[in-house]
């Protein structure tokens, strides 16, 4: 968006942050995650898989790449900024599927480790196409330089929001 339009659209820098007319970024992130998971809902829905399981099987096949043998639930929770009881249903759920398996670690025998099945690895990319196409979407409009910014921007933000959780006393509340 150019100067000019975000004049228009009281997205002005010149304004303070906390100008009524200014749109914030909790709204606006919000915004965009709603309109980016339902969009990709849509795109995945013949394919059964939700964004969510898209997502955990992203994270499974990358530590398979890596060369790990799958990654830990609670790697997952963390990785998907979720908590234990959603990642372990969505686990029995997409094991169900056939889309994932859990072994013991071999490095440490007490714990287990999810891997995508063949099934999985195979879903994961047909649905890889359709998540890239809808990035690539998204992006529209905004140079090589400016995406690689913003993405860069974007994951300084998220990591930020994590320290600040992190250096939150555990009593406080939201």
């Amino acid at each position: 968006m150019k100067r000019n339009e975000r004049k228009k659209s009281g997205q002005s820098s010149d304004l303070p942050l906390d100008h009524p007319s200014r749109r914030r970024l909790p709204p606006l992130l919000r915004e965009c995650w709603m309109r980016l998971n339902y969009t990709l809902m849509r795109r995945l829905a013949d394919l059964n898989l939700s964004p969510d399981q898209y997502v955990a099987l992203r994270w499974l096949t990358e530590a398979i790449g890596k060369g790990k043998k799958g990654l830990s639930q609670k790697n997952l929770c963390e990785l998907m900024t979720s908590d234990p009881n959603t990642i372990a249903a969505m686990m029995r759920r997409m094991e169900k599927a056939s889309l994932v398996k859990r072994s013991k670690d071999p490095e440490d025998g007490r714990r287990l480790v999810v891997s995508p099945t063949i099934q999985g690895a195979e879903l994961f990319a047909k649905a890889s196409i359709r998540a890239k196409a809808l990035e690539e979407e998204a992006l529209n409009g905004l140079s090589r330089k400016d995406r690689n910014g913003f993405l860069r921007d974007l994951n300084h933000l998220a990591r930020s929001c994590q320290e600040t959780l992190c250096s939150m006393k555990p009593n406080i509340k939201g």
